[in-house]
């Protein structure tokens, strides 16, 4: 399952949410204001690197907020290819607005 993330994780739930549900197999695409949880060394940094899953950031998103040379080098760094590409690849999809 693809899990995909749009709030920052400093002003909602969403991402927390989604880390006490998520299996194994999943992938989270964080989106919008979510990839500040990419930034290196913060407690939300760490906690999706613990997580155990693969973890991506929208490109777009993080140059928007001039945060890409920012990101922890953990984190695969995508592009609206690559967020279409993880959209065809996994069949179920989890929106946490």
């Amino acid at each position: 399952m693809l899990h995909t993330i749009t709030t920052s994780p400093f002003h909602t739930q969403s991402l927390q949410s989604c880390l006490r549900y998520i299996s194994q197999d999943d992938e989270i695409l964080l989106l919008q204001d979510a990839v500040i949880a990419g930034l290196r060394e913060n407690f939300w940094c760490e906690a999706i690197k613990n997580s155990g899953v693969r973890i991506y950031l929208l490109k777009e998103d993080l140059l928007a907020r001039g945060i890409i040379d920012k990101v922890d080098n953990s984190f695969e760094v995508v592009d609206y290819k690559g967020f279409v590409s993880l959209s065809v690849e996994h069949e179920t999809q989890m929106n946490w607005a």
